[in-house]
């Protein structure tokens, strides 16, 4: 605990920050500690859907629309961007810009974590939006800072 209590935050990193992401980083530790993979994912699919209530998308009516109103979270957030695109067999979403890691996840959890939140938030966002029971989000790609999704069936 004395490393963390007397270390100097540097690089423009709030004490905030630092303390979330920490949070953030022990929680995962805890629920991987726990939980097998599937239910680790599961879980913070889950904890997407909730993220992806935050947006509010009443006014919404087409695809740059979306992307606006997505970005706008992702960013505040400092969670990276994402494009949309239509697709021949559904939605292609290009998400990108993420952390690589976050403070405190010496597990390296963040690399698994934060596509299974991508995936429940934009699932939601979809289903809010009118998508059917039959068509489902799923992560297609990860390529460094890329995280690709395919909605559709």
């Amino acid at each position: 605990m004395k490393n963390v209590m007397t270390r100097e935050l540097g690089g423009g990193v709030a004490a905030r920050e630092y303390g979330l992401a920490v949070l953030a980083a022990l929680t995962a530790a805890e629920i991987y500690s726990e939980a097998g993979p599937a239910q680790a994912f599961g879980f913070y699919c889950a904890i997407g859907r909730r993220l992806a209530a935050l947006v509010d998308l009443h006014d919404v009516r087409d695809l740059d629309g979306l992307t606006d109103r997505i970005n706008s979270l992702w960013v505040l957030c400092g969670y990276g961007q994402t494009r949309i695109q239509r697709a021949e067999t559904g939605i292609r979403v290009l998400h990108r810009a993420a952390p690589a890691t976050i403070e405190g996840d010496h597990a390296g959890h963040w690399a698994t974590l934060f596509p299974a939140l991508l995936e429940g938030a934009y699932d939601a966002w979809f289903r809010q939006l009118g998508s059917g029971p039959a068509l489902s989000t799923r992560i297609v790609r990860q390529d460094g800072d890329l995280i690709e999704l395919h909605h559709g069936g």
